[in-house]
């Protein structure tokens, strides 16, 4: 198993959301539990709802890689990672299921509990790295879980795209240089059917939403 002590100056913020993106369970928890592999979670959750829990989360795992979010540099430093079994868009992306989602809610609830973590600090892979990934992805909702991850106080009536990314969370180096891939991850979030980095008045308005409902 692969993991790093956390400094004491890097107390947990974060939960990351991923998925697997491996053909098989077996196969992931080997490559998640293999000191080989230069990855590794804190908890791996089945699509039967089966809670895996792989390293104690008072150790750094290595599940974010190169990842930045707001003003956080190497979130793995931060975070507790949690991948949800699922081919992902590689092998055969496919819905969540209602025990994955289950297990899921009871697992971060009882995270949030210890470790004193906002709703708003429940982020997704595909937030943090937006440039590398897509997890959990589209077809993750995350409602289902009884997370409100954006409950801004509207100071004005229209923000930019830039001032929205900013707000959403994304690291500024990100927006001014993977601004395409922001956008993208963003409509997943908003579990857009399908995914592209094109701008119109319908996604503005359910950026908007997303941000200040």
């Amino acid at each position: 198993m692969n993991y790093s002590f956390r400094k004491k100056n890097k107390i947990v913020k974060y939960i990351v959301i991923h998925y697997t993106g491996m053909k098989t369970l077996k196969l992931a928890y080997k490559k998640l539990s293999d000191e080989r592999s230069d990855v590794s979670t804190h908890y791996l959750i089945s699509r039967n709802g089966s809670v895996f829990n792989l390293l104690c989360p008072k150790y750094k795992a290595w599940h974010a890689g190169e990842s930045k979010w707001k003003n956080y540099k190497y979130i793995n430093d931060y975070s507790i990672g949690i991948e949800l079994e699922n081919k992902g868009h590689e092998f055969g992306y496919s819905n969540y299921t209602y025990r994955q989602y289950h297990s899921l809610k009871k697992l971060i609830n009882f995270l949030k509990k210890n470790f004193n973590i906002l709703d708003e600090s429940i982020v997704f892979h595909s937030d943090i790295s937006p440039n590398r990934k897509q997890d959990p992805g589209e077809k993750f909702f995350v409602n289902k879980i009884g997370i409100n991850r954006f409950n801004m106080s509207n100071t004005k009536r229209k923000y930019s795209i830039n001032e929205m990314l900013c707000l959403y969370g994304f690291h500024k180096s990100y927006i001014k240089k993977y601004k395409k891939f922001c956008i993208m991850a963003v409509k997943r979030s908003l579990n857009y059917k399908y995914i592209n980095p094109y701008l119109s008045k319908k996604f503005s308005k359910d950026f908007y939403n997303l941000l200040f409902s």
